[in-house]
């Protein structure tokens, strides 16, 4: 049920101005710009995330960059990014069939493949994004670990952000 309202939500999702000026408040120019190439569905789930740890109490600016950052890796890559199907489909295989996502996603630009790799290493490419848009090490760091289940235990930033990205 959590995915079907997931879904719902992508599908519905709009940007309000009080949006547009909290983004600019967390990040510079250059990674807003990363936001904004962003579907509104990426963008509304990021800003859920935020909101989340906002209403945790949490004010790292590090922790809410990358927050709103944390899923630019899977739509801001010009070789395969993730379109809404290819969700679908990526919740399905894991439920249907574990491991087929490995299988299947391999680094091969143009190919139906290619979002599927991307998919399984969005939070690198993510990064690597961020960290060309000039954002901090930390949030660099957020972001490349964020799908990371070993590094959460040592990091409670991660930890928050893993929880935070779950539950929205």
């Amino acid at each position: 049920m959590y995915r079907v309202r997931q879904f719902v939500q992508a599908a519905g999702a709009w940007m309000r101005p009080e949006d547009a000026e909290e983004v600019r408040r967390y990040l510079s120019p250059a990674a807003a710009e990363l936001y904004q190439a962003m579907p509104r569905y990426d963008q509304q789930h990021a800003l859920h995330v935020l909101r989340t740890l906002q209403g945790k109490g949490h004010t790292d600016p590090d922790l809410l960059a990358a927050a709103l950052l944390h899923d630019v890796g899977k739509t801001v890559h010009q070789t395969g990014a993730l379109r809404l199907w290819h969700r679908v489909a990526v919740v399905l295989m894991r439920a249907l069939r574990p491991g087929l996502l490995e299988q299947i996603g391999k680094d091969q630009p143009r190919s139906w493949r290619q979002p599927f790799h991307v998919q399984q290493h969005h939070a690198a490419i993510g990064a690597e994004l961020a960290r060309a848009a000039g954002c901090s090490e930390r949030t660099v760091e957020l972001i490349l670990h964020h799908e990371d289940r070993s590094s959460q235990e040592r990091d409670p930033l991660l930890a928050v952000l893993r929880a935070a990205d779950d539950v929205n």
